[in-house]
């Protein structure tokens, strides 16, 4: 599931493309810096993403590397300028995730692939670990969610709004942490809130897009849902998923406007890819039930079509958007 939380590029202004661009380019020069050349690997778009996100564009605060870094010699500059607690807990928090992740595929049944990464950066994922409790992360409070997650697994959870509670716990978890070690235009209990929304709507664009790829080989509450047999998300699951994500992408979207009107539209961005990878097409305008319009926050579906067989994906319901100021095809 990681590696879903990134904007849709195209979408942002040219100032927060160059700054999103930054954040990730500053990760992966802390990971060099921090864990080796080889690090590099380990970069994680979900936590670029939240830094980028959270973290105010403030000059007096911006500490990140210039687009490009790995042949500007990125890491050396860090090593002479030294690290902050914030860049060395994200560094150790995109090492420990992949660590997570790794632990979980070979357990799952891994490919070699994953038994290579594990034998390759080892090290590093115990570092990580080291480097998050020395900066007064509590690494295990993470890790007792991360256990409630495997629990939910072995115990065959099919409420996705259970399954995927442990991951909305852990994204907020980090959220927060981000905005305690930097200037932000968010306090720390609307971040862990933002965090929360985004990990549910990871988890569950991944269950909706890896649904057939999961019959009878990963656990997947939607799968468990439908039974074994069923090849195809059923519109009807699906539409109460989609319904379930939009609730929680318009509260986080409402603190996002609280905060700051400039971020609308790199928050537009971010629920865009989102939605993109739970399979909803919103070329000209989607909207989600009458719980998220996308792109303007606003609205709600006046007509919906039952026999929907496409659910949202395509647009193909009969519905109306009614947005002030928005005209739509």
């Amino acid at each position: 599931m990681f590696g879903v939380l990134k904007p849709q590029r195209k979408l942002l202004s040219k100032s927060e493309n160059s700054r999103y661009m930054s954040a990730y380019c500053s990760l992966c020069g802390l990971l060099s810096s921090q864990y080796g050349l080889k690090s590099r690997m380990l970069v994680v778009h979900d936590i670029a993403t939240l830094w980028w996100l959270l973290e105010s564009p403030s000059s007096a605060n911006e500490e990140k590397l210039p687009v490009g870094n790995c042949v500007r010699g990125g890491a050396g500059k860090l090593k002479k300028r030294g690290v902050s607690e914030l860049q060395k807990f994200l560094a150790a928090m995109s090492a420990y995730t992949i660590g997570i992740k790794v632990k979980d595929d070979i357990t799952d049944g891994s490919i070699w692939k994953t038994r290579m990464a594990k034998w390759m950066y080892s090290d590093q994922f115990a570092k990580s670990r080291t480097d998050l409790i020395e900066v007064g992360f509590d690494v295990e409070h993470l890790e007792r969610i991360l256990n409630a997650q495997s629990d939910l697994e072995s115990k065959r959870e099919k409420d996705f709004e259970v399954a995927s509670g442990p991951t909305s716990l852990a994204y907020g978890v980090v959220a927060r942490e981000i905005v305690k070690r930097c200037h932000s235009r968010f306090t720390e209990d609307q971040a862990q809130r933002i965090g929360q929304a985004l990990g549910r709507t990871i988890y569950l664009a991944d269950a909706i897009q890896d649904f057939s790829e999961d019959q009878g080989a990963s656990f997947n509450p939607l799968c468990i849902e439908t039974g074994p047999k069923i090849q195809t998300l059923p519109a009807a699951l699906k539409n109460n998923v989609l319904s379930y994500i939009g609730t929680h992408l318009k509260e986080a979207s409402n603190l996002i406007d609280q905060a700051e009107e400039g971020l609308k539209l790199s928050w537009h961005a971010v629920e865009r890819s989102l939605l993109a990878a739970a399979g909803v097409s919103d070329q000209k305008s989607i909207t989600l039930y009458s719980s998220c319009c996308i792109p303007c926050g606003n609205g709600a579906v006046v007509v919906d079509s039952e026999e929907c067989s496409q659910a949202i994906t395509g647009c193909a319901c009969c519905a109306v958007c009614c947005c002030l100021f928005c005209k739509y095809a």
